[in-house]
């Protein structure tokens, strides 16, 4: 888990704010935090920031905001994918090179190679941000099915501000703390209030599989994926064969679980006596050499203890 968080505004903001916005998301990231700002020719000025939580490549070749070879692309990223180590093969072919081992630096290249389709090609969950000088433009993201959050604000004057929880943009002087009373009864209802509202006016947390892209003042949005499109497409080539279907979940089980292991940390899993957790700990163990080391939390209540 790390945290980003960032700016667009008309007016120029210290490096303090930035860093102040950033701070409000140190638990998401102790390991390392960086901060960016340049002015862009347009009128505005850019702030982008991200606390790390070291996954892969736990040298400072992995430190964000991260640029690409020329300076021309600058991202901010929180998640894991996946598929990195095929998607790095494909653009080694194609010519890029590579400093470090972490998935960051392969989405800067996945990006400079496909533009925006490089969200097609993701296997993973995350939240990123990637500022194109060349454009003048931001682009956010959020994975397929939206593990991981994404947060943003635009007023009537154009200043765009986004992070990965709402405390950083809390703390930003171009934010207005305007509760929406409309969405107070949902909340009560429900105990949650769903995307892309929030509790504040002007604030939305992005959808699972949705792209923004702000340019000059104006953001547009998209959908790279969606769940019930792929759903019904999956339904066209359903396997009716009984011994079939199991080999094929067995497969994707066990390729899920292999890529989820992928790290230069330790690894772990949590056992709470479910099937689901005590299968993917069986999988684990059966895919790697070393032991899985397990963990379980414990409550006085027997009926909540796991």
């Amino acid at each position: 888990m790390c945290g980003i968080c960032g700016y667009i505004t008309k007016k120029e903001y210290s490096e303090s704010l930035l860093t102040e916005m950033n701070n409000t998301m140190y638990h998401r990231g102790p390991n390392d935090s960086g901060i960016y700002q340049e002015r862009i020719t347009t009128g505005y000025y850019l702030g982008m920031a991200h606390r790390r939580l070291s996954i892969l490549d736990l040298s400072m070749l992995g430190h964000q905001p991260m640029f690409n070879a020329d300076g021309t692309i600058c991202i901010v990223y929180n998640g894991e994918v996946y598929n990195f180590m095929e998607l790095k093969q494909e653009l080694l072919q194609q010519g890029f090179l590579f400093k470090s081992s972490c998935d960051t630096e392969v989405l800067l290249a996945a990006y400079e190679y496909y533009g925006i389709d490089f969200l097609k090609h993701l296997n993973g969950m995350f939240a990123l941000a990637i500022y194109d000088k060349r454009e003048e433009k931001m682009i956010l993201a959020r994975d397929r099915i939206g593990k991981k959050p994404l947060y943003y604000y635009m007023n009537e004057m154009g200043d765009f501000i986004f992070g990965s929880e709402l405390k950083p943009l809390m703390k930003h002087p171009e934010f207005h703390k305007n509760v929406r009373t409309d969405i107070i009864s949902s909340y009560l209802c429900y105990k949650y209030i769903s995307a892309p509202d929030t509790i504040f006016k002007d604030t939305y947390k992005m959808m699972p599989g949705e792209y923004l892209v702000w340019k000059q003042g104006k953001i547009e949005k998209g959908m790279y994926w969606n769940l019930l499109e792929t759903y019904k497409s999956c339904t066209k080539e359903i396997i009716s064969d009984y011994s079939e279907a199991k080999s094929e979940l067995k497969r994707l089980l066990i390729d899920s679980v292999q890529k989820r292991l992928i790290s230069d940390v330790p690894t772990g899993t949590f056992l709470s006596g479910g099937i689901d957790s005590t299968l993917i700990t069986a999988i684990a163990q059966q895919v790697t050499n070393e032991p899985v080391k397990t963990y379980t939390i414990g409550f006085e209540s027997k009926q909540e203890n796991e």
